[in-house]
């Protein structure tokens, strides 16, 4: 039983860190413009990435087939283009460090979810006794971790720019 509830886990886990690479990467092409932003975060979300790849092995272990992520959308790089084109010209608008912040708020809450899922996921692996689930754990959370360091240092330094300015 301890086996299948730690394949729903990893399952969970899977589709946050998934669910955060987007979020990264949407970010990365909303801020286009904002060099210290777009490229953190393209790596950032490569990162999530990995963490997903490692996931599906862990889940196998476990009895649990994890899907890759879809790679191709018929229209993403299109999409791609209209959203790096948006980025560049809100760049230049007043609004752009409202937006900035929001994406930095909504990627410290997701990131924030998936570093309790990593948490959760190693005190199962005590309790079982799984020391190479551990050892995924001890490795990968910790990234997790650097990760809502960076955003909160980003917080700290966008919010006073952008909330302590008049409209």
């Amino acid at each position: 039983m301890a086996m299948t509830r730690t394949g729903t886990l990893l399952a969970e886990l899977h589709e946050a860190e998934q669910a955060l690479a987007r979020e990264f990467h949407r970010v990365a092409e909303r801020q286009a413009a904002d060099h210290g932003t777009h490229y953190p975060c393209l790596a950032l979300a490569a990162r999530c990435e990995e963490h997903a790849t490692r996931l599906r092995a862990a889940a196998r272990r476990h009895g649990r087939d994890l899907s890759e992520p879809r790679h191709s959308e018929p229209l993403s790089h299109l999409l791609d283009a209209v959203r790096r084109k948006s980025s560049e010209r809100r760049g230049h608008h007043t609004s752009a460090g409202q937006l900035l912040l929001r994406d930095l708020r909504h990627l410290f809450l997701s990131a924030q979810e998936v570093s309790l899922l990593w948490l959760l996921l190693g005190q199962v692996a005590r309790a079982v006794r799984d020391q190479e689930l551990l050892d995924d754990v001890e490795e990968l959370h910790p990234e997790t971790l650097g990760q809502i360091g960076w955003l909160t240092t980003r917080l700290k330094n966008t919010a006073p720019q952008v909330l302590a300015t008049a409209d």
